[in-house]
C-alpha cells in the first residue's frame, strides 16, 4: 500500500512537510505515490553500521532510535516519533556506510520512500529544493540544541531540559537509551530522576 492510499496518513505527511514549506498538492502527490507501508516488530533492525543507507521512514506510528557502537556500548543520538521522518541521510545523500544502526523501539507503521524513487522526484520540481534546505536546516539546529546541551549544561540540567522540552521522551524510551543519549550512566539518571520527582 502506498502513503497516497491512506487518507490519514496523507494528512500527516501533508502537515509535515507544510510545516517547513508548502508544496503544491501535485508535488506532493508525486512522493505520497512513491512511498510504500511497512509494518516494523519491535527490535527489527532498519539500518545495520556499514551498510549503505537508501530508504528514509515517515513513521505514522511507532517510535525507533538511532545509535552507533563506541567500544561495544551503544551511544544513542537521536530518537524518532509519529510524524518524524528517520534515515541516516548522510549515508543515503553520499551511498558511503552508515556509521549507525536505526533500530525500532515499538511495533510500528512506517511509509518508506526508497533512493532511486524519490530523488527523481525531488529532482523534479523546484519546490522540492526549498523543503530540502528547509528540512536539513531544521535538523541541523536540533541536533546543534542538543550538542549544546553536553557542552554548557551538568547532567542535572540536561534531564531538566529534556523533562522541559521533550517529556514525551521520558515516558516511551527505557531509562537505558535515555541514560545513553543524556551522556551519563543509567545510576546517574536514576539518582536525578529520584531527586527531581
Amino acid at each position: 500500500m502506498k502513503l497516497s492510499d491512506t487518507p490519514i496518513a496523507l494528512e500527516r505527511f501533508r502537515q509535515k512537510l507544510g510545516s517547513l514549506a508548502q508544496l503544491p498538492e501535485a508535488d506532493l502527490m508525486r512522493l505520497a505515490n512513491v512511498m510504500h507501508q511497512r509494518h516494523v516488530t519491535k527490535g527489527e533492525v532498519l539500518l545495520k553500521e556499514g551498510q549503505t543507507c537508501k530508504q528514509f521512514y515517515f513513521i505514522f506510528k511507532g517510535c525507533m532510535r538511532s545509535f552507533s557502537l563506541e567500544n561495544g556500548r551503544e551511544a544513542n543520538v537521536k530518537f524518532y516519533f509519529e510524524d518524524d521522518i528517520a534515515s541516516n541521510f548522510e549515508s543515503f545523500k553520499t551511498q558511503e556506510p552508515s556509521k549507525f544502526y536505526i533500530v525500532s523501539m515499538e511495533d510500528s507503521i512506517v511509509y518508506y520512500g526508497i533512493k532511486i524513487e524519490v530523488v527523481p522526484v525531488f529532482e523534479s520540481d523546484s519546490p522540492f529544493y526549498v523543503f530540502v534546505f528547509r528540512f536539513f536546516q531544521d535538523m541541523y539546529f536540533k541536533e546543534e540544541e542538543h550538542a549544546n546541551t553536553f557542552k554548557l549544561l551538568s547532567p542535572e540540567e540536561r534531564y531538566v531540559h529534556l523533562l522541559k522540552n521533550q517529556p514525551h521522551y521520558l515516558q516511551r524510551i527505557p531509562i537505558t537509551y535515555l541514560a545513553s543519549y543524556l551522556g551519563m550512566s543509567r545510576e546517574t539518571l536514576t539518582r536525578i530522576r529520584k531527586k527531581i520527582s
